[in-house]
């Protein structure tokens, strides 16, 4: 097979700690674009003292090479048509995979503490405002404000998907559609057939691209849409939901079973906990919300996440906690 084998360069840039850390073990990591895969692997490569070569099965450019003699090969975009030496390997890949013999790493974009800690601005409000503006991708820290929005839409455009299929969904995070109704509302504008769609949404979900978020105990009921990074509705649409953008961000901060139901953003049943969430909102109008809440479900913790409002208060014997999103993550 032609590759690229070029002499590896380390690049000139800051190459900032994840949470997630490489081992040297063989290891696959799988994520979204831009999520920081090339970047996890540079910051295992300052330390690494062995004879390593880097390739890029997405470079047209290439040679024949050989893969002996080497303590690590690296091959970014992996496919399984390219034979894996008998050595130590790292492997990365948009798709969901599963290699034998590799522990598979799901990384996703930086959740906001990993933002803070690489965001160059160094006041908790002032990055706050790029997170929310910018969305959670890394590679975006490096860019000039002016070509954040042009990044994203480039990216789109390199996604291996339907691109009106992502667009839509990158658009509309935040609301809530049977998956119906999404195809409904696509065929009006691009021919689009019923399997193709739905395989296409299938396949965006298993790659962690797109999430959606069932009603409780309603599984039937239109879904809540979210994405890996809530940037792209920004760099699609003059749209400014506040609130859309916060849901989107605190979803990707939660691991855990999560649901929606009418006047909740999300319900988390097996922590008996309810998330609200609003871009500003004072007291009196908080517990006209609070008395809105569903009375057939269990909880007894209530967080209500915001942009700048900070205050306790207690309904019905359940202390109620309203903290701005970078203390509610910090905390979380």
């Amino acid at each position: 097979m032609n590759l690229n084998p070029e002499d590896f360069k380390f690049p000139k840039v800051t190459i900032y700690e994840r949470k997630v850390k490489l081992e040297y073990r063989n290891s696959l990591i799988i994520g979204p674009k831009g999520v920081g895969k090339t970047f996890l692997i540079l910051e295992f490569l300052k330390n690494f003292k062995g004879k390593f070569i880097y390739i890029d099965l997405e470079d047209p450019r290439g040679k024949k090479i050989d893969l002996k003699g080497y303590d690590l090969v690296i091959i970014e975009n992996y496919n399984r048509f390219f034979p894996l030496p008998n050595t130590r390997v790292f492997i990365t890949s948009s798709k969901d995979m599963f290699v034998r013999g590799f522990k598979k790493i799901a990384l996703k974009n930086l959740d906001f503490e990993e933002y803070f800690s690489f965001d160059r601005h160094q006041s908790i409000t002032h990055t706050f405002n790029y997170f929310l503006n910018d969305g959670n991708s890394a590679e975006l820290l490096f860019l000039d404000d002016f070509f954040k929005a042009k990044k994203l839409q480039t990216n789109l455009k390199l996604m291996d998907y339907d691109y009106d299929i992502l667009k839509f969904c990158f658009s509309n995070i935040g609301e809530k559609f049977s998956l119906y109704q999404i195809y409904q509302i696509l065929k009006k504008t691009k021919k689009l057939s019923k399997d193709k769609f739905y395989n296409e949404l299938e396949r965006l979900q298993k790659d962690k691209v797109i999430f959606f978020v069932d009603r409780f105990n309603s599984l039937n009921a239109p879904k809540k849409l979210f994405s890996y990074n809530f940037g792209y509705k920004t760099a699609l649409t003059y749209d400014k939901n506040v609130t859309a953008l916060l849901e989107n961000m605190i979803f990707l901060e939660l691991d855990e079973e999560i649901y929606y139901l009418d006047n909740v953003n999300f319900y988390l049943p097996e922590k008996d906990k309810i998330i609200l969430v609003y871009s500003f909102i004072d007291e009196e109008k908080l517990l006209e919300k609070l008395k809105k809440l569903p009375k057939k479900i269990k909880y007894d913790k209530i967080e209500v996440v915001t942009i700048s409002n900070e205050y306790e208060l207690i309904y019905k014997d359940i202390k109620v906690e309203v903290k701005p999103f970078w203390i509610w993550a910090f905390v979380e």
